[in-house]
């Protein structure tokens, strides 16, 4: 009696098997040689270049920023050196103009003690207390002429706004358009400078 050779029992594959297969199948397709060269090339884009090496070179650093440094330095030197300028231009113009406040208050004083001298020549009067008011007057005048104090010359010349006051305008026939026909108040300079306007009679043009 011959023996039968063993039959071999095939089992289908189970849902988990295939679930195993195609799970392999997903992680061959993960690093397949197209994606590899994708990550390699994100690394190599990572890495620094040449230039940026030299960029971080410690000398080259090191040197930018002395020549930042001295350029800080020499705007800073400019700085000081106009400071100082300007210093001593201010400080030049205080000195020079120093006693300008106390010089206008005293022409006050000096247009009073003209009034009085005028009004004694237009009176006739001659005595010892017009002559003192005289010699007063002169002292003054000579004292404003040693600090630079000058009178402004305003009658029979043409206005000028910068140094004449306008306070009135009459008609005249002799005279021209805008032409100074009388001094109500003298003006004054301080040396270069403005002290007091002249205050004027303005002459104009006679309408019709």
């Amino acid at each position: 009696m011959t023996e039968e050779p063993d039959k071999v029992i095939k089992f289908p594959k189970s849902s988990d098997s295939h679930a195993s297969e195609s799970s392999k199948d997903k992680a061959v397709q993960r690093h397949s040689p197209s994606e590899a060269a994708t990550v390699g090339s994100r690394q190599a884009d990572k890495e620094p270049k040449g230039e940026e090496i030299a960029e971080q070179d410690p000398l080259e650093a090191a040197r930018k920023e002395a020549a930042e440094n001295r350029d800080r330095w020499v705007r800073a030197v400019a700085d000081l050196e106009n400071y100082k300028k300007r210093t001593i231009q201010e400080r030049s113009t205080l000195l020079k103009y120093k006693n300008e406040d106390l010089l206008r208050d005293l022409l006050t004083v000096t247009d009073n003690i003209q009034r009085a001298v005028d009004f004694c020549s237009k009176e006739g009067r001659s005595d010892p207390v017009v002559d003192g008011i005289c010699m007063i007057s002169d002292m003054l005048q000579d004292l404003l002429k040693r600090y630079g104090v000058t009178e402004i010359e305003a009658l029979g010349q043409a206005f000028d706004p910068n140094f004449h006051e306008a306070i009135a305008k009459v008609e005249s026939a002799d005279q021209q358009p805008n032409t100074v026909i009388e001094v109500i108040e003298k003006g004054y300079k301080y040396q270069d400078r403005l002290l007091r306007a002249a205050k004027v009679v303005v002459a104009a043009a006679k309408e019709g």
